[in-house]
């Protein structure tokens, strides 16, 4: 008996929810079926029930869940004396699925014995906003934080050994950048930015317009002068021990780029915001 079971169209290439429910079983009633959905979770929150799956038969109990994944043949139903509650949901997508395949159950079909009380509350929230999801609400994107958040708790909970291929931008500008904001306090200049990376200042340049869209010495004098309001508004500090501590040996030529870059001075950039 279906206390609930929502069905959604597929709207997204890396996450769909594509259904979800909640059964109360009924003895001598339950499902024979080739899965046609990609991915299809279940967790029985009340009473017993038996899954089948690959030619394996598990006897599941509150607290344990299965997984149905297409193609695969599948028998499930609620045991005589004591029949399951489950909630479900139903996932598609490409990246969903591969988060997914993180976790133990995709291999295994089931896990039992286990704490799944985190799982719970997801599947349980999930199927509560499905129930008021709408075109004039936002439903749809706590569902989908949610749908994440799920796979992300299975992986961490029952994992799994896989490997992934994580893009990461050239790591020269990574380094360059991660060296400008450790030492901006310091009298360095863009060559010293260029021979810690050990490139040529003139790569350097390349790279800085190409991911951050503006020179090394724009973004060093970006930082500095971050820091420099910051010290600015937040501290008594004079001009001179300021422009000392963001890198500037000469308070004249900070005051200057300072003026410069914020189309005001110092001194009146600190009485119009100082929280002092």
């Amino acid at each position: 008996m279906q206390l609930l079971w929502k069905k959604f169209q597929k709207k997204h290439i890396d996450a769909n929810l594509i259904e979800c429910g909640i059964e109360i079983g009924v003895p001598n009633v339950g499902y024979r079926y080739t899965v046609i959905k990609d991915a299809v979770l279940h967790i029985v929150t009340e009473g017993e029930g038996t899954f089948k799956c690959s030619g394996i038969e598990h006897k599941l109990k509150k607290g344990d869940m299965f997984l149905l994944k297409k193609d695969e043949a599948v028998e499930y139903y609620p045991s005589f004396s004591k029949p399951w509650t489950y909630y479900w949901l139903g996932m598609s997508g490409k990246q969903i699925i591969n988060y997914l395949n993180r976790c133990q159950i995709i291999d295994n079909y089931v896990i039992v014995n286990k704490d799944t009380s985190d799982i719970k509350k997801i599947i349980q929230t999930v199927c509560e906003l499905s129930k008021t999801i709408g075109s004039q609400n936002a439903s749809d994107i706590l569902i989908m934080q949610n749908l994440y958040h799920l796979v992300y708790k299975l992986q961490e909970l029952f994992p799994k050994t896989f490997s992934t291929e994580i893009e990461i931008i050239n790591e020269d500008i990574q380094h360059a950048v991660d060296f400008i904001n450790t030492n901006y306090n310091n009298n360095i200049m863009v060559v010293d930015v260029a021979n810690h990376v050990n490139i040529t200042r003139s790569h350097l340049f390349k790279l800085f317009k190409k991911n951050l869209n503006c020179s090394p010495k724009d973004y060093l004098t970006y930082i500095r002068m971050y820091h420099a309001s910051q010290l600015l508004i937040n501290t008594n500090l004079m001009i001179c021990e300021i422009a000392l501590k963001v890198g500037y040996k000469d308070p004249l030529l900070f005051s200057k780029i300072f003026t410069k870059h914020f189309e005001i001075s110092a001194s009146k950039y600190r009485i119009n915001f100082s929280n002092k």
